[in-house]
């Protein structure tokens, strides 16, 4: 899809965001909308303190686990790892019953990389963990690596597409109980992966995000990360979309659609 195709795209999801109720068009930050559906998001604005809070209020609230440092994000703040084996750090949300997603899953976030990881399966950049299910930046070449157990196809799935180091860009994976589907900067990665659900349940079980730290695999997202959004039903594409228009400034002059274009040739 072209620049400016994509660019109309964004701005056609941002006039939902800003539309007369100034809802999205999909389940609002903590509620539980249609079928039980939720989203949580977490803007990573406070610049100060130990804590994250969910955007709705209503959400789990993430701790810091180590020296994590406030720094600037796509649009305000953001957080910065450099969680290393021996120097932990992730922001830890203690177990929730909500969090404990079985059926559809949607993982999204905003990252920029200090630099592709090395090679080798201990030096992937994990960006979700959940015990049972992961998100991570796949080393050498900053392809998307995602695992959920005890589904119809556990292991390991990687995306085609791949993100840089050094700027940001839109991540997300997408599982609708039945196929695997990743996202780059909006655009939907070639490969689709069947995997049939349920996956396991892990209740009480904390969510890591930027790193995991145990006797198996103490691997870490090295880089900043911004505006994180869980949901336990397979978002659209339109719906990935409204995710990122909120996350991008809005201006005046245009700077929202000059904001993407730069992010899409880069």
């Amino acid at each position: 899809m072209g620049i400016a195709i994509r660019v109309w795209s964004v701005l056609c999801a941002m006039a939902l965001v800003l539309g007369v109720t100034g809802s999205v068009a999909h389940a609002a930050a903590g509620d539980v909308g249609e079928k039980g559906k939720q989203l949580y998001v977490w803007h990573l604005d406070e610049g100060n303190g130990v804590e994250v809070e969910e955007a709705s209020g209503d959400g789990p609230i993430g701790a810091f686990v180590g020296d994590l440092e406030w720094t600037d994000g796509v649009d305000g703040g953001g957080v910065a790892m450099t969680g290393v084996a021996g120097d932990t750090q992730y922001i830890e949300f203690a177990g929730d019953d909500h969090l404990d997603i079985t059926e559809e899953l949607t993982l999204a976030a905003w990252v920029n990389l200090d630099a592709l990881p090395a090679d080798g399966d201990a030096n992937k950049g994990t960006i979700y963990y959940k015990n049972t299910f992961y998100l991570q930046i796949e080393p050498p070449n900053g392809a998307l690596a995602y695992y959920f157990y005890d589904t119809g196809a556990p292991g390991y799935h990687i995306s085609g597409r791949a993100v840089s180091a050094g700027e940001w860009a839109h991540v997300a994976m997408v599982w609708d109980g039945s196929t695997i589907r990743f996202y780059v900067n909006g655009e939907q990665d070639p490969t689709e992966i069947d995997q049939k659900g349920p996956g396991r349940s892990t209740p009480g079980k904390t969510l890591r995000v930027g790193g995991e730290d145990n006797a198996c695999c103490p691997r870490f997202f090295v880089g900043s990360i911004d505006d994180l959004a869980i949901a336990n039903y397979a978002m659209s594409e339109g719906e990935l979309a409204a995710l990122m228009a909120e996350a991008l400034p809005v201006e005046p002059g245009g700077k929202l659609a000059t904001r993407w274009g730069t992010l899409k040739v880069r």
